[in-house]
């Protein structure tokens, strides 16, 4: 199954991965690596996580306290990250940004 980042899930993305590194080298890395491996999760098991909003399910970053938004846009062929927050932000800000 492919996994696409809405425009904003992706500039979200490049600013923490890039905030992480600036705290500590390195920490930058293990966050992409992370984001990495929960998109490989979402290929294999695209249900695992609750539905929370609709058809949008919340999945939850291992090691870092940030939350992915995602639902299946075409039906057994492409889901769409529509956000890559920190779970302390305001949980549903990017409602706007599911069609």
């Amino acid at each position: 199954m492919r996994v696409v980042l809405h425009p904003e899930a992706e500039r979200e993305f490049s600013e923490a991965a890039c905030y992480h590194e600036n705290q500590r080298p390195g920490l930058g890395a293990d966050f992409i690596a992370a984001v990495d491996e929960a998109v490989a999760d979402l290929r294999q098991f695209p249900h695992r996580w609750r539905v929370i909003d609709q058809d949008v399910r919340r999945g939850l970053l291992r090691r870092f306290p940030y939350a992915f938004y995602y639902w299946e846009k075409i039906a057994g062929e492409e889901l769409e990250i529509l956000s890559i927050s920190h779970s302390k932000r305001h949980p549903l800000y990017w409602t706007g940004r599911h069609e």
